[in-house]
């Protein structure tokens, strides 16, 4: 029973669906729309008479709750055109819609698609612009109603949106088929009026009358007079014509104004169905409290302690104000490689670029648990064999299949930190921004010094995972522009991508304080608070010297609180050694790399001119120190060997001549001396003998 264990926690680390992203809708049965998801969005879309224009919007995103309100407000100016085109949203932040946002290759938030009448599975529909106004987005989609019952791509069920070519007493010959028909009305105005074809669409409910839309000629021009259209032609059964012209200008009076003479009103309506937005016809969930509320906070029991390469014990101090928690990391890396990631349809190119990038500095600089560890890098390995291409579907069974006892990435758990006072805010931006400013200071505090490093290698990744992937294109166009403005120019040494980063941070907060997407509990200020670092704050300037400081204290690995995160089970193995051993091989391909790009610049290679590297017939770096250590060693002993064997020989053979050679030397020279001595007696005896 205890061997079962790690796999109950691991299926229930997996399918905490309870507490995922989508607590959080942004609509509700109360709008005038549709809201759309896995169980319905087929049998709503597909072969249906009626076109539909749908939202794909995500829950955090704090574009789409800015455009909320606006598109609620769309969905009620169109609520009377159903007849012809229906309003819908679908949350992408839902596990289960995931598949649908990739089929119809959503890559940003907020994103509108148009589908036409009889739309098949396959079809992913017509972009439509956003606007700022409710007025420009409904004409764009008499646009496109207009365009497609054109190309004959419309239905029977649509009114007729294509300008009337007969004479007013023709009319009643094209509605004759309509038996319940028993008023015609004709709407003379410029051409591609939108007020007019907007009025036919709010009066398609009436089947008890033909509204038509008739361009303006020079007759009309005579006749009414330019500042009396558009003109307002009711005609009878017997063909009787009544003009009324020049008191209605807009939309609503040209509705008012026909509505007024024909004497319309809503019970002349047929019964409307309240659709709640699900299959099974119940009413649209409710929402429920902030994500994990009242759920108890366990201490991690998975004991961290990797040396000083890797993350630090878990995290056993005091709490600070600012306190950084690991479990809004895990949530923001969990969201962003198992649903904006694994959302895309193909991802080739440059994508695949950026994805491996980013992958890469989370393995070499996330502080992360060992289990967590070895998920990325396992991760990170298959995008290495898939450098061309990965389908977005497989690449989510991918992060499904590496799901182990010793490899987990936790689908949710609840936040701490980045906890908002209502589940649509803070959540996955604060974990993402969080993530980011921890790679940048890790990155500095652990290779920082080394001459290898370059310092705008994790702001890079940062920016192609924000580029290809984070999916708030309102947010990542403006973090693209602020990156393009100064990013690479000012980057130069280490501790500059720190404070690049924290410089950027603070822009978005003075640009979105005030916005709908701010938490009212936790409004937008600049960072650090002077509370929170007071010797950070010069009067109302910060002083950057102050704030680097403080940042790589509070986003340091040691600094990071594993509270909240949940308890993974591995088995009793040395795990701390396997993760070591996994990123010991991610560094030294890195390395291989770095050497690789030194040579080129040493030897004046290009950078698209491959260099081949130099074989170490599959050494690592610890056997070849190992051998330049005992070369050294060996080169000593046999320096030393020589100078020795030199200084003996030279001992032996003085001694030898001393022995041996000089006394010789000595008695020849007493000989010499005494011979000289007796010659010089006799020449001496000779001279006095003389």
């Amino acid at each position: 029973m205890g061997e079962r264990r790690p796999v109950f926690v691991l299926l229930g680390l997996y399918f905490s669906s309870c507490f995922h992203y989508s607590a959080a809708s942004l609509y509700d049965s109360n709008d005038d729309l549709v809201i759309l998801d896995h169980s319905n969005f087929s049998s709503a879309i597909y072969g249906t008479q009626n076109a539909w224009v749908v939202e794909f919007y995500n829950t955090w995103c704090g574009h789409c709750i800015q455009f909320a309100p606006k598109w609620k407000l769309f969905g009620t100016d169109l609520k009377d055109w159903e007849h012809t085109i229906k309003v819908g949203v679908l949350d992408c932040a839902e596990n289960e819609n995931i598949p649908l946002c990739r089929e119809h290759e959503i890559m940003g938030y907020p994103t509108i698609r148009l589908f036409a009448a009889r739309t098949s599975k396959g079809d992913v529909g017509t972009d439509l612009q956003r606007s700022y106004t409710v007025e420009d987005m409904s004409n764009s989609v008499i646009d496109l109603l207009a365009e497609k019952q054109r190309a004959s791509n419309g239905s029977s069920s649509w009114v007729n949106l294509q300008p009337y070519r007969g004479s007013s007493s023709d009319v009643w010959t094209e509605v004759r088929e309509y038996g319940a028909v028993e008023h015609a009305v004709i709407i003379v105005d410029v051409a591609q009026s939108y007020a007019a074809r907007s009025t036919i669409l709010d009066l398609g409910r009436y089947s008890n009358i033909v509204v038509r839309y008739q361009e303006a000629q020079e007759k009309h021009v005579r006749e009414y007079g330019a500042a009396s259209l558009p003109a307002i032609i009711f005609i009878d059964k017997i063909g009787k014509e009544e003009v009324v012209s020049g008191s209605s200008k807009t939309r609503k009076e040209l509705r008012e104004t026909i509505v007024a003479k024909l004497g319309l009103n809503q019970g002349m309506l047929p019964y409307k169905t309240v659709f709640s937005g699900r299959s099974d016809g119940t009413v649209n969930k409710e929402e429920i409290e902030g994500a994990g509320d009242g759920q108890p906070e366990e201490i991690n029991s998975d004991k961290l302690n990797y040396e000083d390469d890797l993350p630090d014990a878990a995290f056993a101090g005091v709490e600070r104000k600012d306190q950084v928690y690991m479990v809004d990391v895990e949530n923001a890396v969990s969201y962003a490689l198992g649903h904006e990631v694994a959302q895309h349809k193909v991802i080739r190119g440059d994508s695949v670029k950026a994805l491996h990038d980013f992958l890469d500095v989370l393995v070499r600089y996330l502080p992360a648990r060992p289990a967590v560890h070895h998920f990325l890098t396992k991760l990170y390995q298959y995008t290495l064999s898939h450098s061309d291409r990965i389908e977005g579907e497989q690449f989510a069974e991918v992060i499904k299949s590496l799901q182990g006892p010793d490899s987990v990435l936790p689908n949710h758990q609840p936040w701490i930190g980045c906890l908002g006072s209502e589940p649509k805010y803070r959540g996955y931006p604060c974990g993402l921004w969080t993530t980011f400013h921890i790679l940048t200071v890790n990155s500095v505090l652990q290779d920082g010094n080394s001459e290898l490093y370059r310092p705008k290698k994790t702001l890079q990744a940062i920016h192609g995972y924000v580029k290809h992937f984070f999916s708030c294109k309102y947010c990542s166009e403006h973090f693209q522009a602020m990156y393009a403005k100064d990013a690479e120019s000012s980057v130069i040494v280490a501790d500059d991508g720190i404070l690049w980063l924290w410089r950027g941070h603070n822009k978005v907060n003075k640009r979105l304080k005030g916005d709908e997407s701010e938490d009212p509990k936790h409004p937008k200020q600049q960072f650090p608070s002077k509370s929170a670092c007071p010797s950070c704050w010069n009067g109302e300037t910060l002083k950057e010297k102050e704030v680097l400081t403080y940042l790589k204290n509070i986003y340091a690995k040691g600094a990071l609180s594993f509270k909240g995160t949940q308890t993974i089970v591995v088995p009793p193995k040395n795990k701390q050694a396997k993760v070591r051993e996994q990123l010991e091989k991610h560094k030294q391909r890195e390395r291989e790399v770095e050497a690789l790009v030194v040579n080129k610049k040493r030897h004046n290679v290009s950078e698209d001119q491959p260099l081949r590297p130099l074989s170490t017939w599959g050494f690592n770096n610890t056997d070849i120190s190992l051998c330049v250590f005992l070369y050294g060693i060996s080169t000593i002993i046999i320096m030393s060997v020589y100078c020795m064997v030199v200084i003996r020989r030279k001992m032996r053979r003085r001694r030898f001549l001393e022995t041996y050679k000089l006394p010789v030397r000595t008695e020849k020279k007493n000989n010499q001396r005494s011979s000289h001595e007796s010659l010089a007696s006799d020449d001496n005896h000779r001279k006095v003998e003389e």
